[in-house]
């Protein structure tokens, strides 16, 4: 690949390509059948939520099954075409050596919506791409206007190859499977 890579991407890419490309570039994208999306930088409380909800959730869960819990991290969808999302938290099954994550490594992936990201990306695009992809839980953070505080957490659980909204949680969050936890939303946003 050339020294000015940027200038090297193509419109469409491919798994190969997009391994190629710098870390700290793939950090800031996702992939959606080929092209590049650019993602916005989240707000401060946007992360601390993510990051709070991954160690409680990290916390919470049990020796058995084995589970891992991340943040920002690679969840390829499919290899041909190449489709590839960042959930802000992502609970899944360990992996051997350095496979790739895939969605069907994943048992949860998390979206926080807020005033800066896309509304229909996280509840009606990213909803069906995990869905198709298999993931059995989908739980997508709701911040208020301000992005100052969580107002609703939705538990979507794949049922029949979809997502059925199974809980709207309000004050906490509370889940049974596959990891059982409780936390409430003020825990997940005080400063």
């Amino acid at each position: 690949m050339p020294g000015d890579w940027c200038r090297w991407i193509p419109d469409q890419i491919t798994a190969e390509d997009y391994t190629a490309l710098p870390e700290d570039f793939c950090r800031t994208i996702e992939v959606i059948d080929g092209h590049i999306v650019k993602c916005e930088s989240p707000s401060r409380v946007h992360n601390r939520v993510g990051r709070r909800l991954a160690a409680t959730l990290e916390q919470a869960r049990k020796p058995e099954p084995c589970l891992l819990v991340e943040t920002d991290i690679d969840v390829r969808i499919s290899d041909v075409p190449l489709n590839l999302r960042r959930p802000d938290v992502t609970v899944f099954r360990p992996l051997p050596g350095d496979r790739r994550l895939y969605a069907g490594d994943a048992v949860i992936v998390v979206e926080i919506v807020s005033p800066e990201s896309s509304f229909r990306t996280d509840t009606v695009d990213k909803k069906a791409a995990y869905a198709a992809a298999g993931i059995p839980v989908y739980l997508i953070v709701f911040l208020d206007q301000a992005g100052d505080e969580v107002v609703l957490i939705e538990e979507h659980r794949l049922i029949d190859e979809r997502y059925d909204l199974v809980c709207g949680h309000t004050k906490r969050l509370s889940l049974d499977d596959p990891i059982s936890v409780e936390v409430s939303f003020e825990a997940l946003t005080s400063p």
